[in-house]
């Protein structure tokens, strides 16, 4: 499996230099993230909007939007907002196999996007094992799952160690597994990265469809300069309508281990 990391290098000299960089504030852009799983819910979709490069990162949550979600069996579901920009469904269902449809209005703007709930592919354990990342040998989970024969399965694994999330991403298609049992490690690409004995580590499994495979896939290279003019990208959204975000019906399922 191909796994990377986000991450930012602050770059230091003997010599230092104040530079003073004019930016240009541009328009804020909406952001939306929506997440339905085969769990019960509620689940939540949330509305932000970006920022200037000067301002300090908080949540701006976006109120009094129409947030619909429906299912292709008939099911449709108007969101309630719970917290500014955080709304969440009350009686909607995540089933396997199904296509879910997101429609947001806010003011004169509208924003769509569709999601297939993939059917689970089990996760049947997980365990640690010593591997060689770069030179150094270090200890990490290998999730145990075997990939259907049928072409199209996608996977996001999400890894909690000690309470804290990892945040390397873990993204994969069965280009080079198909069919088959994963032997293949989760690898930080720091070879300081190692786990140790007491740690506890969580992970989630999610069975995703192939376009928010593409959009986790393409934060991830844009994340590192991984593109033509190797300056970072926005993501490929799923969501039409000129935004930034995500909507992802998954299958999630969880296991965990206490590293001895």
């Amino acid at each position: 499996m191909k796994y990377k990391i986000i991450v930012a290098f602050l770059l230091l000299t003997g010599c230092q230099k104040v530079i003073d960089l004019h930016l240009n504030n541009v328009p804020g852009k909406y952001v939306i993230e929506g997440n339905i799983t085969n769990l019960p819910g509620p689940y939540t979709v949330t509305i932000g909007q970006t920022g200037n490069v000067s301002d300090n990162y908080h949540f701006n949550g976006v109120s009094q939007a129409q947030v619909i979600i429906r299912d292709n069996a008939g099911n449709s579901e108007t969101l309630q907002e719970k917290t500014p920009g955080v709304y969440q469904t009350a009686l909607l269902s995540g089933v396997q196999g199904r296509t879910y449809y997101l429609n947001i209005t806010l003011g004169s703007q509208s924003f769509s996007a569709s999601s297939v709930m993939p059917y689970l592919v089990n996760l049947d354990s997980i365990y640690v094992t010593d591997v060689m990342n770069f030179d150094k040998k270090v200890k990490a989970i290998v999730p145990v799952f075997t990939d259907p024969p049928e072409k199209g399965n996608c996977y996001r694994i999400n890894q909690t160690i000690n309470g804290v999330l990892d945040k390397t991403l873990f993204e994969e298609n069965d280009d080079f597994i198909n069919g088959k049992t994963n032997s293949s490690a989760l690898l930080n690409p720091d070879p300081d990265s190692t786990l140790h004995p007491g740690d506890r580590v969580d992970i989630e499994m999610q069975c995703i469809d192939s376009a928010i495979y593409k959009y986790w896939f393409s934060l991830d290279e844009s994340s590192l300069g991984n593109n033509s003019s190797n300056l970072p990208a926005n993501p490929v959204t799923n969501i039409q309508g000129g935004v930034l975000g995500y909507f992802s019906a998954h299958t999630s399922q969880k296991r965990s281990l206490i590293v001895k």
